[in-house]
């Protein structure tokens, strides 16, 4: 006989769209229970976030009921985590105890008393044992590659082991990548076959399957699979009558047997995870080599020496996740002792916008919106005001400016450019933009090798190769820089929007990315660069105050080259799908409803107006995103010899 832990965990991103939540409850969430309570000799480990259980609690009172009478029928365990689903290892050790006392106290409330963690996206770096322990913590799960990433032999991976930091000790559980790949996609035939395969008569020896709960009906194809045709209620009955699998808790297995040693295991997540967390060139090169020992047979032999990126590496690869995180981190510091403004603060711990993988993430303007809503909530609990600091240890200074309404950020090292203007009024980031990157996956094969290919079942997402359409490929563009409000742009006579918005124009002056010196004024700052434009001398000076209501900025521009003269604001403008616009105005009025609502940009003079909208290609369970991220409106002025304006943005 094998033992066998089953687990799910389910989880929305905080800020996610209402039906969102309603869709995966009815294709999932319920139906998935509903079933369980059907076969009482079932049992399962489950993981559900606080922003779900909120949204139970709020909508869905008899899912909350039922829950609980499963855990009094000892059909469920509830395993814990941070309760807004942080990765642990990228907040700071006080709000990891926080996070997880949170979702300790819901899981009393449905009865349990949890001992185990589920770690967000399974991210694992040793100096969690001794938050984790602290927390009341006595069991972790993690995946088998963790392990094989450590030395161990996959023979070795069918019991919990120690692992120790710093003199404390937790139980680590690996969860079987074999049976991540088999439930529920192949028929439960295949899954009992590998189990009855792993029954060689050690009493001790346990398979753990635990995995995302929206494989059971909201992954493309799986609802129809999985409840239709009656996967679940087969697997549940085949697997909880089967007399050589004994199905059981992981509370249950530790009461009956020990960890079988120690081991210690390195920084890592997920296999997948190890790819998506690479920059993209070398994510790209990690496929191939993947690829390649999958056809010359070998992956399986090697692989536990195949390693990507760690999740961290994200930080590295989106410059605006990690400002948002360091922004995060920053006023954690500020906040610890102010509860009102703490809760806010663990709101905008939430992972998903801050990475991307398979899900849309990071490039999910409504995720985004909603971590900036609370960083930005939480700080206007507490008044930082002015400095200059390395805020997202870039290495390079930013200068921090607050009014009464406002929190703005400069990067005088990158173009003098206001990298986040923050109504405190509204709670959002102006400048809440995604640059447009080349992804690896953008030149992946239409079908990728499958785990295990052929025969029946549904596929699994982490096969599906797609094809970009031929209208998306038209308009796909990437930037060569960040995007942010008041970037300085000397261009070509010539140059025309279409050429400007696919990032098809050459960029004559040294002012975009080069260095400003500047000085900081009460309320202000002003910024001056010297540089050259077609090799011959210019100058930009831009002296910016707070106001009430917005800002005001003063340009004076010096070139002796004949070219164009371009201010670009990039706005987060998420909800009204613009097209690329040519105009003339003094004033640029935007209306975004659902987004950063009502503003608007005036001049002091007539200018030649670009506008287009800002849209990046990503991956997503369904397929492809085009999605806008801001759109980018530039105010375009010729200039010979000298040119002063004056521009004013204003929230209405």
């Amino acid at each position: 006989m094998v033992n066998f832990i089953f687990g799910i965990h389910n989880h929305q991103p905080l800020g996610n769209f209402g039906w969102v939540f309603e869709d995966a409850y009815n294709r999932s969430y319920r139906p998935f229970m509903e079933i369980l309570e059907e076969y009482p000799n079932m049992k399962v480990a489950v993981h559900i976030s606080g922003p779900l259980l909120e949204w139970f609690d709020e909508n869905k009172p008899d899912y909350i009921d039922l829950l609980r009478s499963l855990v009094r029928k000892g059909q469920l365990e509830i395993v814990v985590a941070g309760f807004y689903e942080p990765v642990l290892a990228a907040i700071p050790k006080e709000d990891r105890i926080e996070q997880i006392r949170l979702l300790k106290d819901f899981a009393k409330k449905l009865g349990y008393d949890s001992k185990g963690v589920w770690l967000t996206e399974r991210v694992w770096q040793p100096e969690l044992v001794k938050s984790l322990r602290e927390a009341g913590i006595d069991y972790v799960i993690v995946d088998d590659y963790h392990f094989m990433s450590a030395g161990l032999s996959k023979e070795e991976l069918f019991w919990p082991y120690y692992t120790e930091d710093g003199g404390e000790v937790i139980a680590v559980f690996p969860i079987d990548e074999k049976l991540r790949y088999l439930i529920p996609f192949r028929p439960v035939e295949k899954t009992l076959e590998y189990l009855h395969s792993l029954d060689d008569g050690d009493e001790s020896k346990v398979a753990v399957f635990h995995d995302d709960g929206e494989k059971f009906g909201v992954w493309p194809g799986t609802y129809d699979w999985v409840y239709k045709k009656g996967w679940l209620k087969e697997f549940f009955d085949r697997v909880s009558s089967d007399e050589r699998i004994n199905i059981m808790l992981y509370s249950e297995y530790l009461q009956l047997f020990r960890p079988k040693g120690l081991v210690y295991l390195p920084i890592a997540s997920y296999f997948e995870m190890s790819e998506w967390s690479l920059p993209a060139k070398q994510a790209k090169l990690f496929v191939e080599f993947v690829e390649k020992l999958k056809e010359h047979g070998q992956f399986e032999k090697y692989r536990v020496f195949v390693r990507g990126g760690i999740w961290k590496n994200f930080f590295f690869k989106y410059p605006e996740s990690n400002y948002m995180h360091k922004r995060m981190l920053m006023v954690s510091g500020l906040v610890r002792d102010n509860p009102e403004a703490r809760h806010f603060i663990l709101k905008a711990q939430c992972n998903d916008a801050y990475w991307h993988g398979i899900f849309g993430g990071v490039y999910l303007p409504h995720l985004r919106r909603t971590i900036w809503e609370n960083i930005i909530k939480a700080n206007s609990y507490v008044s930082t005001g002015s400095f200059v600091r390395d805020i997202d240890f870039d290495g390079r200074e930013e200068v921090f400016i607050e009014s009464e309404n406002f929190f703005a950020v400069f990067k005088p090292a990158y173009g003098g450019a206001l990298f986040e203007l923050s109504s405190k009024r509204k709670a959002v980031n102006y400048n809440d933009v995604l640059a447009r990157r080349w992804e690896h996956y953008h030149e992946v094969p239409e079908v990728a090798t499958p785990e295990e290919g052929g025969g029946e079942g549904v596929v699994s997402i982490h096969e599906i190769g797609k094809k970009i359409p031929e209208e998306i490929r038209r308009e796909l563009a990437y930037d060569d820089h960040p995007r942010a409000i008041l970037q300085d742009h000397f261009l070509s006579l010539e140059t025309g929007l279409d050429d400007y918005w696919l990032a098809r124009y050459d960029e004559l002056g040294d002012f975009l990315t080069g260095a400003y010196d500047y000085s900081v004024l009460e309320g202000g700052i002003t910024l001056w660069r010297d540089g050259s434009v077609s090799g011959k001398p210019a100058r930009v000076e831009k002296s910016l105050r707070l106001t009430d209501d917005g800002f005001i900025v003063d340009y004076m521009v010096k070139s002796e080259a004949k070219v164009l003269f371009g201010v670009e604001l990039n706005l987060a403008v998420h909800s009204v799908m613009e097209k690329p616009d040519e105009f003339e105005a003094t004033e640029i009025e935007v209306n975004d409803p659902y987004g950063i609502g009502k503003v608007e940009i005036k001049l002091d003079r007539k200018a030649k107006v670009w506008k287009f909208p800002i849209k990046t290609l990503s991956q997503s369970e369904a397929g492809w995103d085009f999605i806008q991220q801001g759109v980018s409106y530039t105010v375009l002025f010729p200039v010979d010899g000298e040119l002063k304006f004056r521009l004013c943005f204003r929230e209405l």
